[in-house]
């Protein structure tokens, strides 16, 4: 999806159809998990915080605006922020470059659409496909090495190695 696609939903969300709100949800939900849960170091509270930013997102949506920022960074700084406020009102200690090198991590501001969708190509076209299936597991879905394993009934050393191998032939592919 394009800048210009997520404007196009964007508007239509204010224009009254909340249904175009889906494809924005479906786009940042496994990143926007993994980013919450990185932060509280707790899966289900990432889950659950993640829900929270999505609709207070929507309810918000209003006061976007995307000559001050990407919908994803707009999105990623109210999940942060109830990500801290978490933290605060159970009183963990909240380690603000921690947060900040999540924000660099999850929303690369340097990785152009078009160098994305190239990465992703790049990924799809990983042989065996088991190696894109991992790396997809990993990277996107947020799961383990364990889960992974268990999924393909292998060990956790045999997924580090398609890993390996998978990360290697990406760093050939994108030379």
């Amino acid at each position: 999806m394009s800048m210009m696609d997520e404007q196009r939903y964007i508007n239509r969300i204010l224009k009254g159809d909340a249904d175009a709100y889906r494809h924005l949800v479906e786009r940042y939900q496994t990143g926007l998990i993994i980013h919450c849960e990185n932060i509280l170091k707790d899966r289900q509270d990432g889950e659950d915080i993640a829900q929270e930013s999505f609709i207070k997102a929507y309810r918000n949506l209003h006061k976007f605006s995307n000559e001050k920022a990407n919908f994803s960074t707009w999105l990623y700084r109210i999940a942060t922020n109830l990500c801290i406020d978490l933290l605060r009102k159970n009183k963990k200690q909240v380690i603000v470059k921690d947060v900040e090198a999540f924000l660099e991590v999850t929303n690369p501001q340097h990785i152009k659409e078009d160098e994305i969708h190239r990465l992703r190509q790049l990924i799809e076209e990983l042989e065996p496909p088991k190696y894109a299936e991992v790396i997809k597991a990993y990277f996107w879905e947020g799961k383990s090495y364990q889960e992974i394993a268990s999924i393909y009934k292998t060990s956790t050393n045999t997924i580090g190695t398609w890993m390996s191998r998978a990360k290697q032939q990406l760093k050939e592919n994108l030379v």
